[in-house]
Formats: C-alpha cells, structure tokens, sequence
C-alpha cells in the first residue's frame, strides 16, 4: 500500500489521512500459513519536521489452520502500528536503525510496517476454540467430530513414576 506525501513534505504540520484494501497477505508463521482477507487500513501521515510519521490502524479476517485439529477456521485481528519515515537523501544513516525507515521519492510503501503489526496480532498456536480436542496420536481421527477405535494410549515408560505418584496422591484423599 502506498502513500503520496509529496504534499505532506513541503511544510511542517501538514497531515493526510490515509485508507485502503488489501486484498490478500499471505504470512509464513513456523511453517505454518496464514492467509489475510480483507485487509483494511486507515491512519494519519503527519510531517513533523525532517521526517513523516505514520500512524494507523489494521483490520482483517484471519484464515488459520487449528494446531490441535488442523482444521480450517476464520478470527478478525486488529493491529495498530506507528513508524517515522525519513527522505532518502536526508538521512544520517547512522542513526536511523533506531528511529526510523527510508522512502525514495513521493510515496511510502507501508507493506512491511502492515505486516510487521500483524504478525504480532497472529497467535503463536492458533486453536479453532477452547475445548479442541485436537488428533488421536495413534490413528490421527479428529476427535471433535467422534471417537477413534484406538485403546487406551500408552504412557511413556519415563513417565510411569508420575502415574504411581498420582496414585499415592489418590490413596491419601
């Protein structure tokens, strides 16, 4: 998405709000995609004296894939997300790690700021809802939708020592 600013640039205090779609972001999350639709954006561009500073708002439908089930489902997100943008033949490029971006010419790109904001938006293990059961271990029959035919699972033999502990616990309720 970008913006003109060439307007915003020729005095200080000028501002410009700013909206737009995005169709479709496609993120990679630890191997996993997830899919954006209907990405809105909308902020305020603000020249504050040698650098324009962006600030805005991000909606959009999340498509996941549930980590315990693998099924398919759909969250909204919301992200906000701020930043400063300096011309490219005004910046002391050792200082700008810390304070800023760089734009060539008249507009910003704000691709990499929207998706920066929404991948802190995304979960870290996206579950379709609270009480998923998730994938037997043994036969992988998704147990929301029924039961499997597996017995009763096997339990690591380094674990054993914590069932007879769980055991003893019970005995002296």
């Amino acid at each position: 998405m970008l913006i003109e600013v060439a307007d915003l640039r020729r005095q200080t205090g000028n501002e410009k709000e700013f909206t737009g779609k995005i169709a479709r972001i496609e993120i990679e999350l630890q191997g996993a995609l997830a899919v954006l639709s209907e990405v809105a954006v909308k902020g305020l561009a603000k020249n504050v004296g040698g650098k324009i500073y962006i600030k805005g708002n991000v909606v959009a439908d999340a498509n996941l894939n549930c980590s315990r089930c693998l099924e398919p489902f759909v969250i909204p997100v919301e992200s906000s997300f701020e930043d400063a943008y300096f011309a490219q033949r005004t910046v002391d490029y050792r200082d700008l790690e810390e304070t800023g971006r760089i734009y060539k010419g008249d507009q910003i790109d704000l691709e990499d700021v929207i998706i920066e904001s929404l991948i802190l938006t995304l979960p870290m293990k996206a579950i379709c809802h609270q009480d998923c059961k998730g994938l037997c271990p043994s036969c992988g029959c998704n147990l929301n939708t029924g039961h499997c035919s597996c017995g009763p699972q096997t339990i690591d033999p380094r674990l054993t020592i914590l069932e007879e502990y769980n055991k003893h616990i019970k005995t002296r309720e």
